[in-house]
């Protein structure tokens, strides 16, 4: 079992920050990487990001809701026009089979110390988010392993059992040897937590520690593609507000 694992998630078709991340990985040595899943979605590069993944090996790469909603032949209820819209450019720029390689992708993943999903246990695609603790209580009461490792919001963040908020964390964090911890790695193409740069996590075993990772990228590269594509202009702007 490797000392180390990279965990990241939520690409969003931002290939100028998943190659800055990628490189950033490597740079530190890890061999191992496990993707929390939505690929896809919002960015104007879906099909090279996917044959990027693919091109390396990870441990497992998740289905994010992005990309059910994008191996789908039927739009989602209750998202945005600006979404909605995001999600039809991409299926029309994918070919059957990217969508049919999205579409089968695992739910969630499980690893001899720990375990990951792309949003939330029990029902993963419920696509329910872990904002606060009684969500985080509710994902306890299903998760096998001591520590599980979730995207889909976009914000790094840990809950541990039995306490009543969130941690207020740091770049880094120790693993309480007690309490099963839920951690959120962030994302790597759309971070919504003010800071711009792309985000992903490192799971140091032998130090039984989480260091989130900040790495920054070409941003104005990725708002460009974004608008030459012609997809809605917030999905640009926000790239650079980190929000």
């Amino acid at each position: 079992m490797s000392e180390s694992i990279a965990i990241l998630s939520d690409i969003h078709a931002n290939l100028p920050a998943l190659e800055a991340v990628l490189a950033d990985i490597e740079s530190q040595g890890i061999r191992e990487l496990l993707c929390l899943g939505d690929v896809v979605g919002y960015g104007a590069q879906p099909a090279e990001c996917i044959e990027l993944l693919r091109s390396k090996s990870f441990l497992s790469i998740l289905r994010g809701n992005h990309d059910a909603y994008a191996a789908s032949e039927f739009d989602p209820p209750n998202l945005s026009p600006e979404t909605l819209e995001g999600i039809r450019w991409t299926r029309a720029r994918l070919s059957p089979e990217h969508r049919a390689w999205l579409g089968a992708l695992p739910l969630t993943w499980h690893g001899g110390d720990c375990e990951a999903v792309h949003a939330a246990l029990p029902n993963p695609e419920a696509w329910d988010y872990v904002l606060e603790p009684a969500a985080a209580a509710r994902h306890f009461a299903h998760q096998q392993q001591r520590i599980c490792f979730i995207g889909h919001s976009h914000r790094p963040a840990m809950f541990v059992e039995g306490q009543e908020r969130a941690l207020d964390i740091t770049s880094l964090e120790s693993i309480r040897p007690d309490r099963k911890q839920v951690i959120n790695v962030g994302s790597v193409g759309q971070p919504r937590d003010k800071d711009e740069r792309a985000c992903y996590l490192i799971y140091r075993r032998d130090r039984q520690d989480v260091w989130w990772r900040r790495v920054s990228y070409d941003v104005s590269a990725a708002q460009s593609a974004i608008l030459a594509a012609g997809l809605p202009m917030k999905f640009a702007q926000r790239l650079a507000m980190g929000k």
